[in-house]
């Protein structure tokens, strides 16, 4: 899996100033990660900020029966980890290094004080966060509402955005079945049913959307269907 799972979300290093990301890199101490790489477990007492300087990470949670369960796959310039350094909460998920994946960590207390300084951070960090929750409420109201196709829909048009090769997401449909939550079966049929109206193509290892605006519309369309039933 290279491909990347954001949602959306505004990227914390694109709503700063060069002299503040100056001010930052200062302060960080990175650290590189293999891909496959554990960055840090649910339930880690660690207050440092992290941003994902190279690489990808993968967020995600193990079930007590051991089924994985991806959440976001964060690329260069998203933050990591703001609610463990704002209010001491320990980490909630895994992080996974996808790809050679480099990682700057800044402590609770450097953080804090560079907040003091530049304000800019804080108004920066406010929408980064905001679109985060925005995403998540968005798909906690698709789940509730679309069947699994249109669902899956959802996920590969927010992926698109974020794609080395237009239009192609190098996600297998074990990656994306675990993403989406479901079985690799069920996920299968609503990848073909996408594919016979014409939406996908399936590839070894990866899914090509020839029509963005065509996918887009038909989840439009699905969603007033289901949201009138």
């Amino acid at each position: 899996m290279a491909g990347l799972l954001e949602h959306g979300s505004l990227k914390f290093l694109d709503l700063l100033s060069d002299d503040v990301k100056a001010a930052l890199e200062s302060v960080e101490r990175r650290l590189t990660y293999e891909d496959g790489q554990m960055i840090y477990s649910a339930g880690d007492d660690d207050q440092r900020l992290m941003i994902v300087r190279s690489g990808a990470v993968k967020m995600g949670r193990i079930s007590p029966e051991g089924l994985e369960t991806i959440l976001a796959v964060f690329g260069e310039g998203h933050f990591i980890g703001l609610m463990s350094v704002m209010v001491g909460r320990k980490r909630e998920q895994n992080a996974v290094a996808v790809g050679k994946t480099v990682i700057g960590y800044i402590q609770h207390s450097e953080f804090n004080a560079l907040m003091d300084v530049y304000p800019e951070i804080a108004r920066a960090a406010l929408p980064a966060t905001l679109s985060r929750l925005k995403a998540a409420l968005n798909m906690v109201d698709d789940l509730r509402r679309l069947p699994l196709a249109a669902y899956t829909a959802v996920f590969l048009h927010s992926m698109l955005e974020s794609t080395e090769v237009p239009g192609v997401i190098p996600w297998s449909q074990s990656d994306l079945a675990v993403a989406v939550g479901a079985s690799r079966v069920s996920i299968g049929k609503a990848l073909k049913q996408l594919e016979a109206d014409g939406l996908i193509v399936l590839k070894y290892r990866a899914i090509e959307v020839p029509d963005a605006q065509a996918l887009a519309d038909w989840i439009d369309a699905a969603r007033a269907e289901h949201l009138s039933s």
